[in-house]
């Protein structure tokens, strides 16, 4: 049964299983330890508002999501992951913030859950 959990790009201890980036931006001074879904990031416009200040989280949470439900309904490279993911065992989603930061990662875990009846939440970090 696919397990997936979050954390933070800096605390590999806490990474299990096949190893995701999930985060527009790749840290710097660091190895490449994981691969990329470019289409889980977050928008960079709603990024950029949220950093300054224009928006809350609550507003990133329900444009993040809200772009992932447009996504599906177009049938492309999202809906085909999204397919793969019962078949998969322990995965981690990684982004840039520490444990207990307000992040996606941890948005797109819960979204990923609703989509896939299989799916189990591990730790979200």
């Amino acid at each position: 049964m696919p397990t997936v959990y979050t954390a933070s790009f800096y605390d590999p201890q806490d990474w299990v299983g096949r190893v995701y980036r999930v985060s527009r931006a790749h840290p710097r001074g660091r190895k490449t330890q994981w691969e990329t879904l470019p289409l889980l990031y977050p928008p960079r416009n709603l990024l950029q508002a949220y950093r300054a200040g224009d928006i809350g989280f609550p507003d990133l949470e329900r444009d993040y999501v809200a772009g992932l439900e447009t996504a599906i309904g177009q049938a492309g490279e999202l809906e085909e992951w999204l397919s793969t993911v019962p078949s998969m065992d322990r995965f981690t989603l990684l982004c840039f913030e520490r444990a207990g930061q307000a992040c996606h990662r941890r948005v797109l875990a819960r979204w990923l859950q609703e989509r896939v009846a299989s799916l189990e939440l591990g730790e979200l970090r």
